[in-house]
């Protein structure tokens, strides 16, 4: 082989070479492509997520070009936001004051709230023996199996007791250390004179009739960012058209509800629903209808925040306060509120009024 030859053969490897290392340097140094799969965590399945399972339903996800691979736990208090730690979730389902827990504690200090699903809490409370009207001050020198002291529910509860002139504690017994998988047992059993219940365990109470409701916590408490979305900042920041496309799903899931009668809500979830009698999940539906306890729109309120944010710490449950520039991401619910539509079928002109003349 001539020397010009080995020189060309020389220059052309060389260029290769170059070329390939720029490939490899281009592609390391633009930012990955986002993911269409996000990884869903939830606690178990309850009525209170009715939205969530709508837009599961009705494709409202796939619309936006995403898949959502679901995964339940039983436990959400304990695995839901160590999920997110340990990246093996992408997005929890959770109850806000779990992720204002967590910050705190300094377990998981980099998670935020991105969408609201509910604006009011989803307990209530039962009576026993209930008269035909509910004073707050009937509890006085009662018992009440109420949840974990740390819990929502028990929180709510303490705060309305204090705003009624009532000693949590002092001038009523709270039963905060008993399973949650044997209140009922034990209520039924004759252990205390009131339960505090989320549906549709409220409406087989009554159905038994154990206990009838007298109070709604989620009325008596008015709005609070309750049930929310939640991811970490780094997952956020890598994946802000993923976030968007999940957002818009889960909007439009709440003005479908807006626009649908409780029945259709019944027929449209009740896969997710197989052992809860039809009755049963049109009732519990209802029950939380009327109270307005789905968000309207995923925005979660500052306002109502801080006033959440006031319970956790009147209750002493709190290690410090969390300042909602830090908890909340109102970006990509702004942005779906701005953009999203929901035109119900019978509002869509039909073809032929679409053609043009």
């Amino acid at each position: 082989m001539g020397r010009p030859r080995w020189l060309l053969v020389l220059l052309l490897l060389l260029s290769l070479t170059l070329a390939a290392g720029a490939i490899i340097i281009k592609r390391f140094s633009q930012p990955q492509p986002e993911t269409n799969i996000i990884r869903l965590m939830e606690g178990p399945r309850s009525v209170y997520h009715l939205p969530h399972y709508i837009a599961l339903a009705l494709g409202f996800f796939k619309e936006q070009g995403l898949e959502v691979v679901l995964e339940n736990t039983a436990n959400e208090q304990t695995l839901l936001l160590p999920a997110l730690a340990g990246e093996r979730a992408d997005v929890a389902l959770v109850g806000l004051e779990q992720a204002i827990y967590s910050r705190a504690d300094g377990l998981l200090d980099d998670v935020v709230a991105f969408a609201a699903l509910t604006r009011r809490d989803s307990h209530f409370l039962l009576a026993r023996k209930a008269n035909n009207s509910f004073a707050w001050a009937g509890l006085k020198e009662k018992t009440v199996i109420a949840g974990w002291p740390e819990s929502i529910e028990t929180v709510l509860l303490e705060g309305l007791l204090r705003q009624n002139n009532i000693a949590p504690y002092r001038e009523v017994t709270l039963y905060t250390n008993i399973p949650a998988s044997l209140r009922i047992g034990a209520f039924s059993a004759g252990s205390g004179d009131f339960i505090i219940l989320a549906e549709p365990q409220a409406s087989i109470v009554e159905n038994a009739g154990v206990g009838r409701v007298v109070v709604s916590l989620g009325r008596e408490a008015g709005p609070l960012p309750a049930a929310v979305y939640v991811a970490r900042t780094d997952f956020i920041r890598r994946n802000p058209i993923a976030m968007q496309r999940f957002t818009n799903a889960v909007y439009k899931a709440q003005l479908w509800l807006a626009h649908h009668s409780t029945r259709e809500a019944a027929r449209v979830v009740s896969p997710f629903f197989r052992d809860m009698n039809e009755n049963l999940l049109i009732r519990a539906i209802e029950r939380y209808r009327t109270q307005e306890t789905w968000a309207t729109n995923p925005v979660i309120d500052p306002e109502r925040y801080n006033y959440l944010m006031d319970l956790l710490d009147q209750s002493r449950e709190i290690a410090r306060r969390i300042p909602p520039e830090q908890m909340i991401n109102n970006r990509f619910a702004q942005k779906a509120v701005e953009t999203v539509e929901y035109v119900p079928e019978k509002e869509k002109p039909r073809w032929f009024e679409r053609l043009k003349i």
